[in-house]
């Protein structure tokens, strides 16, 4: 149980700690009893591993790292294969995923990214029951929260970029977000959800830009998230690095990805995974009210980033320097884990020519500095130092026990009833000569009990004691208490019982003996379960993210209508036409089976620069034979867009697309494939054939084709003349050039679509 004692209200208060500032207030009492909660949960990792040496939860921020690491690599790896467009983007995936190589690293890059997400959330929140996020920590919480959430946003788009059936209901999840503005329906419109698209390039293009800008934006805020750090730990121990690096290969090779369904606008998606690390809103997004839910996310991660300024901690009192005593050793500066210290040159003449400063918003209150300075010179706010050396040195015979705050607070009950307990804010608090003082005056024995080798909340202070008792750290304790009952136990701070084991063996034989047995690892027995644990870990985090999730409606079958039209106006209008006077909103009617099952009118908007009527509707039918007609009313005339009768099974979609600028965007969808340079892939128009009238490459100038196309072969349209250029390159061939340069294979290559497209960018180059 855990003890909810103050560390004031031990046997042997340590008067030099103000211990009402640092544990006053209900937030202090509520973390406490968080961290108490967390530790009980712990104690079956700590089973399993047995040793604290091995514990990966005392790494998690560094196997983050790591965890980082192999995403950039994978990913870059894989970015060298992608392609832009809705199919190019499918295929260059499918491609990967049929190789042993790029099978494997694209499971390495998903598999990384959820453990990254899992460990950096199991860093947080053991962060924030340590409460090492108020004060002189805010920034790092700040940016340390802020980091998971990009890295998030960078799973997500990561997942759609692969364009397939989950990508499908990541487009109905947006469409319900943004489609309520004119501005983002016309983007869904133009560039997501209909023919309008293209190739989609253009989307795929804002996607990949966000996943790899922000993974850019990542690294920023880790490099933010350590700064302040005197000795940055990027990278976890080595048997770390072993363990983790290699579950994930082995999990990357046995566990493929694999491939969904690509999208198919003419069906509803089935079952798809659905990634509870990263897609955990998925599900709302498509039942609850966007607002509701993109407002309630923005607020929660606004709390959670802010939290330090939220609570309104009270701050705790920094280091003070004593100039008087400061004798400019340079030890403090040495020590401190979050550069709050530095030597500056006095301006007074004296006997000692440097001066520690403090920089108040650096210093965390630990006290590690405290531990170091021979002469008293340094105090937590204005509590003086004396009373602690008074309360080691006036115990008696007493054993004395030096314990952190954190052991205090959770297994204070387990402690020794006859030994004099000093709390300490960090253990590394305590100097060298206060074992040997209170040995000196009469202690049965000292032992400083603190937190396993890296579960310090304050990183160092661990390490830096026991570096001191074991002479290769200064201030060093004096050769004449070697031999001497000083002992240490670094434990969690719910089993501090195991210290009262330490203080009956002989000196520098306690468990463990010394903190580099911890830094140092275990021997290749003890391994086998830490990485087991992380491996069957590992498995069940992947089998986690494949979690089956219906987004429903694949049991009906729907009418899909996409509208993007200039009301008012005849289909057959040009774009920058001017309006007829007599122009009013545009009206669509749907007839089912005789029945009416919509009839709205879609008012102006301000879209593609002059008045449109746009429009999205979703109608659920039953599955079956339907006779369907869709009828425009657009002022000035009725349209009958659609009349035919359909069959349509469970799943079904039948889309109907009424798009002004389709052409348009058909075009800019076929320039993009003439500058694509790749034969063999996609059209690779580019290599031979200039926009130049006046330069001629390997094949006819495209300046001015269309006009040309027109006359080229009677009997043809331009339109027909350019498709069949594209399909059969030698059916005509132009004098000057001779036959069989042109590749054949086009319709194997590019899909009717790029084909349709690629032909619409060549009718708009008119001479001129």
């Amino acid at each position: 149980m855990t003890d909810t004692r103050k560390p004031h209200e031990s046997t042997a208060p340590a008067a030099s700690v103000d211990w009402e500032d640092r544990a006053s207030g209900p937030w202090h009492r509520g973390l406490v009893w968080l961290e108490g909660v967390t530790l009980r949960v712990e104690r079956g990792v700590r089973w399993i591993v047995r040793r604290p040496e091995v514990n990966p939860l005392y790494h998690t921020g560094t196997i983050t790292i790591f965890l980082l690491v192999l995403i950039f690599a994978s990913g870059l790896y894989l970015t060298m294969f992608f392609q832009f467009g809705f199919e190019a983007s499918y295929r260059a995936v499918d491609a990967l995923e049929s190789n042993f190589v790029g099978r494997f690293m694209r499971a390495l890059h998903r598999y990384a990214s959820i453990a990254a997400i899992v460990t950096a959330a199991i860093h947080g929140w053991r962060t924030f029951v340590m409460r090492r996020f108020a004060g002189a920590r805010r920034m790092p919480w700040a940016t340390g929260v802020s980091m998971v959430a990009v890295l998030w946003v960078v799973g997500v788009t990561g997942y759609w970029l692969i364009w397939d059936e989950r990508a499908q209901v990541f487009n109905d999840a947006l469409t319900r977000a943004i489609s309520g503005t004119s501005l983002g329906l016309d983007f869904l419109i133009d560039f997501v959800l209909t023919d309008a698209a293209g190739s989609g390039w253009p989307f795929l293009l804002i996607l990949i830009t966000i996943h790899v800008g922000l993974s850019l934006v990542v690294g920023g805020l880790l490099w933010y998230h350590l700064k302040r750090l005197t000795r940055r730990h990027w990278m976890p121990p080595p048997v770390w690095l072993w363990i983790v690096g290699g579950t994930t290969v082995i999990v990357s090779v046995a566990i493929p990805v694999g491939m969904l369904p690509p999208v198919d606008r003419h069906l509803v998606p089935g079952t798809v995974p659905l990634d509870p690390f990263f897609l955990f809103l998925l599900p709302g997004t498509l039942s609850w009210p966007p607002a509701v839910l993109w407002a309630g996310a923005t607020v929660l991660l606004g709390l959670v980033v802010f939290l330090p300024w939220v609570l309104r901690a009270t701050a705790l009192p920094p280091i003070v320097v004593s100039e008087d005593r400061c004798i400019g050793c340079t030890l403090c500066v040495a020590d401190c884990p979050y550069r709050a210290l530095e030597m500056v040159i006095r301006d007074d003449e004296g006997d000692h020519p440097q001066l520690a400063v403090v920089h108040e918003s650096l210093c965390v209150s630990c006290g590690i500095c405290i531990g170091t300075c021979p002469t008293n010179a340094l105090t937590l706010g204005t509590s003086p130092a004396e009373p602690l050396w008074e309360a080691a040195t006036t115990t008696g015979e007493k054993a004395i026990t030096f314990v952190c705050e954190r052991h205090m607070l959770h297994g204070a009950a387990h402690l020794n009833a006859d030994s004099a307990v000093i709390p300490l804010p960090c253990v590394g608090m305590a100097h060298p000569e206060l074992a040997a003082q209170a040995i000196d005056a009469g202690a049965a024995s000292v032992t400083f009990v603190g937190c396993a080798a890296d579960d310090c909340a304050n990183l160092e202070g661990n390490v830096w004691l026991q570096d001191r008792l074991d002479r290769t750290r200064r201030p060093k304790l004096k050769r004449r208490h070697l031999d001497k009952p000083i002992v240490t136990a670094w434990l969690p701070p719910d089993a501090t019982g195991e210290a009262a084991h330490a203080a009956a063996l002989p000196p520098n034989e306690a468990y463990p003996a010394t903190i580099r047995d911890q830094e140092a690892g275990a021997d290749t027995r003890r391994l086998i379960a830490p990485a087991v644990f992380v491996l069957v870990a590992g498995v069940l985090t992947v089998v986690l993210s494949m979690l089956p999730f219906d987004p429903g409606g694949n049991d009906q079958a729907r009418i899909e209508i996409a509208l993007d039209h200039r009301d008012g106006t005849p289909l057959t209008i040009g774009p920058d036409d001017p309006l007829p006077a007599d122009a009013i909103p545009a009206r669509l009617i749907l007839d089912v089976d005789g029945a009416t099952v919509l009839d709205e009118t879609y008012p102006f908007v301000t879209a593609d620069g002059g008045d449109t009527s746009l429009a999205f509707e979703r109608v659920p039918i039953t599955p079956g034979t339907h006779a369907v007609t869709l009828v425009l009313d657009d002022g000035a005339e009725i349209v009958v867009v659609f009349e035919d009768t359909v069959a349509l099974d469970p799943g079904q979609t039948l889309t109907i697309d009424i798009l002004d600028a389709q052409v348009v965007a058909m075009a800019d969808a076929g320039r993009s494939l003439y500058f694509e340079t790749t034969i063999g892939s996609n059209a690779g128009c580019r290599i031979c054939h200039s926009l130049d009238p006046d330069v001629t490459l390997v094949g006819p100038t495209f300046g001015g084709v269309a006009t040309r196309a027109a006359s080229r072969v009677p009997g043809l349209t331009a339109e027909e003349y350019l498709r069949q250029s594209i399909l059969d390159p030698d059916a005509f061939v132009v004098d000057g050039f001779p036959a069989g340069q042109m590749i054949p294979t086009y319709l194997e290559i590019l899909s009717e679509e790029d084909v349709d497209n690629l032909v619409a960018f060549l009718l708009t180059l008119e001479e001129e």
